[in-house]
């Protein structure tokens, strides 16, 4: 059998040797969890346990805030991109919007162009409603089952400016569910 085919997967600990090469501090915090920084940028961490890897940055408690994220991956080749992804990424163009995917390394580009595809225009005063009534459902009637991250990801949206000169703002909801294109002249 060719040698490649028998070579065990890249540990953890070798793949943060991989993400320190190129430009990543990494410091251990244990044999399985990982701090990650890149200078001018947010921390984050990168853990391994039973079910697999996690990736997470969450720096508003006891959050999340609009910026925290917490994220399961099966295979670590999955953890380790989308770790380099959020450090050395760049906004993605949308049609016309400038969408900074990397920095929400839970939204798929299948995903995030079905939502910004079926956005409804709004106006300011009208998106404004829209987010506080989010915000008000989020906040009341939760289901017990209901973790606080899910309902965050619900009631927070994210701004997404526009690629052209347009006075128009792209909002998404962090579930990826809802967008909205506001209309920045009132």
């Amino acid at each position: 059998m060719p040698q490649d085919l028998c070579e065990k997967p890249m540990s953890l600990l070798s793949s943060m040797k991989y993400l320190s090469e190129r430009g990543i501090t990494v410091r251990e915090m244990s044999p399985s969890r990982y701090s990650l920084h890149v200078e001018g940028k947010r921390h984050s961490i990168l853990e391994e346990g039973l079910e697999g890897f996690s990736f997470r940055c969450w720096e508003s408690p006891p959050g999340p805030g609009k910026s925290d994220f917490h994220i399961a991956f099966r295979a670590l080749d999955d953890a380790l991109l989308a770790a380099w992804y959020f450090y050395f990424g760049q906004p993605v163009v949308v049609g016309e919007w400038h969408v900074s995917m990397h920095q929400h390394p839970n939204w798929s580009l299948g995903k995030l162009a079905y939502c910004i595809a079926n956005a409804s225009h709004v106006t300011d005063r009208q998106f404004e409603t829209t987010a506080e009534l989010r915000r008000d459902n989020s906040a009341h009637g939760r289901l017990l089952s209901d973790d606080r991250y899910a309902r965050a990801l619900r009631s927070q949206f994210i701004a997404c400016p526009s690629a052209s000169a347009s006075l128009h703002t792209l909002m998404l909801r962090r579930d990826l569910e809802e967008a909205y294109v506001v209309n920045d002249q009132q």
